[in-house]
C-alpha cells in the first residue's frame, strides 16, 4: 500500500486527531496498525523491552510482577505431525526462545490492567488491546497502557522504540510530525 491508500487504511478506525492524542499521551506504548489480510493480527498498542541476559529477565519481570514459570526438560512438548485440539495444545507449555527453561508469561494482568507477555529473543514485548476485542484499540486499552507504564518507568533505560520497526508502528521514527520535540 503506497500514499493515500495507506494513508486511508492508517486512519480507518481512528481519526488523526485521536491517534495523535494517544501518541502524546502514551510514553512508551505505540499504537500499531494490523498487517490485516490474512496475519489475523489486529490493532494493538505494544512496548517493547531489552532484555539480553537471563538476570535482566528477572529483573524485568519481578518490576512488572509477572512470575516466573520455570520448565522442566521432561515436560510433555507437541509432537510434530500429531493433531490436537485447541484445549489440548494450550496444555503445552511454550518456551521463551532465548531462555529454554522459562515459559513465556502470556496473558497477564500488569498494574490491574490486562495485557499480553511474551519473549522475542533478547527483547520483551508488552501488548494491550481492548478486553472485549482484543484486535481492536479504544481510549480504554490507552487507560490500561498508561497504567502500565508507571511500572515501565524505572526500567525504562530497557525500551526499545520503535517497538515494531515499520510503518504500522505510530512512533517518532515513521511520524515524526508527532513528536516535534523528538526525533526517532
Amino acid at each position: 500500500m503506497k500514499g493515500q491508500r495507506w494513508t486511508d487504511y492508517l486512519y480507518e478506525r481512528h481519526p488523526p486527531a485521536r491517534l495523535h492524542a494517544w501518541a502524546r499521551e502514551l510514553a512508551y506504548f505505540r499504537f500499531c496498525r494490523a498487517y490485516g489480510g490474512h496475519a489475523n493480527d489486529g490493532d494493538q498498542l505494544l512496548a517493547a523491552l531489552r532484555v539480553e541476559t537471563q538476570d535482566d529477565l528477572m529483573r524485568t519481570l519481578s518490576t512488572l510482577g509477572v512470575p516466573v514459570t520455570w520448565l522442566d526438560p521432561g515436560d510433555p512438548r507437541p509432537v510434530p505431525g500429531v493433531a490436537y485440539t485447541a484445549a489440548e495444545f494450550a496444555h503445552f507449555p511454550v518456551a521463551m526462545p532465548r531462555f529454554p527453561g522459562i515459559g513465556q508469561p502470556g496473558h497477564v494482568e500488569l498494574a490491574g490492567h490486562r495485557a499480553h507477555v511474551w519473549s522475542h529473543g533478547d527483547r520483551l514485548d508488552i501488548s494491550v488491546a481492548d478486553t472485549l476485542d482484543p484486535y481492536s484499540v479504544s481510549d480504554a486499552a490507552v487507560a490500561s497502557a498508561k497504567a502500565i507504564e508507571a511500572l515501565l518507568t524505572p526500567i525504562a533505560g530497557q525500551v526499545v522504540d520503535p517497538p515494531q520497526d515499520d510503518r504500522n508502528c505510530v512512533c517518532p521514527r515513521y511520524y515524526p510530525d508527532l513528536w516535534p520535540d523528538r526525533r526517532g
